[in-house]
């Protein structure tokens, strides 16, 4: 289903996502994407949702509706740092001025620094219940699993091809740093079946978000994930020599057994 068809669905079912990961090339057009998300989430209608005719939808139309903040990246910064990020979390506790939510929106949330991603992860695990957070990116890598896993994600533009990819490496991450097999196992089943672009392209994911928790992690976990990245770079060696998809994904399966029982 096409994004605006899905998010106007969640709406009639009542089942809108608190926090929502847009994903794409195309800067403006995620933008589009959020700005239509965000009227869907502040409309105040019962029935067809953005209205375009409540107080709401009016004032996201022009601009000026005082529950819509957003997080901009500082001009002279290349990365949103951790005190723009605990400026927002303490703004989330801040009840909403008129509608009966209050919408974070991030433009360039994939310039959100390790330390700013975990600083937001709190309220994006448990947010006030008028909370609601869209985080817009180019690199689906860039975001840390354990942010990843608690938004639900869009996939806009030529992004939505490698959706797959991209949920079944954070996935198969955080599988392996909890030793959980089973969830291993119902990750890496449909990959098997990938062809070798696809699975290559997997494999960078795993070995990014494999990357990121081993520079945000600490103790244990911190151990699993450079363990996990070491073994991307085996991985990408048994490609070479067109080892199939399937066995390289059995044997980091044997690997993370391995580690579970360590």
């Amino acid at each position: 289903m096409e994004p605006y068809a899905y998010v106007r669905e969640l709406a009639r079912q009542d089942k809108l996502s608190h926090a929502w990961l847009l994903l794409g090339e195309n800067g403006e057009e995620l933008e589009k994407l959020a700005r239509f998300t965000a009227e869907v989430l502040l409309c105040a209608s019962t029935g067809e949702k953005p209205c375009g005719v409540c107080s709401h939808c009016r004032k996201m139309e022009k601009g000026i509706h005082p529950d819509l903040i957003t997080l901009l990246r500082s001009p002279d910064r290349r990365e949103i740092i951790v005190k723009q990020a605990r400026e927002l979390r303490q703004e989330v506790w801040i009840t909403p001025n008129e509608a009966a939510r209050k919408v974070f929106l991030i433009p360039e949330a994939d310039a959100l620094n390790t330390e700013a991603q975990n600083a937001l992860l709190k309220v994006l695990e448990e947010p006030p219940p008028y909370a609601a957070f869209l985080l817009l990116g180019r690199n689906p890598g860039s975001f840390l699993p354990t942010v990843r896993s608690r938004c639900l994600t869009l996939y806009l533009g030529a992004e939505a091809k490698a959706s797959l990819e991209s949920d079944s490496a954070s996935k198969l991450a955080e599988a392996f740093l909890k030793g959980d097999a089973l969830a291993w196992l119902e990750a890496a089943f449909p990959c098997e079946k990938l062809d070798r672009e696809k699975f290559d392209r997997l494999v960078e994911e795993l070995s990014a978000a494999a990357a990121l928790r081993a520079k945000a992690g600490e103790g244990e976990i911190r151990r699993r994930a450079l363990k996990l990245s070491a073994l991307t770079f085996r991985v990408k060696e048994m490609r070479r020599v067109n080892v199939s998809a399937g066995h390289c994904l059995g044997w980091l399966c044997a690997m993370m057994n391995e580690e579970a029982g360590a």
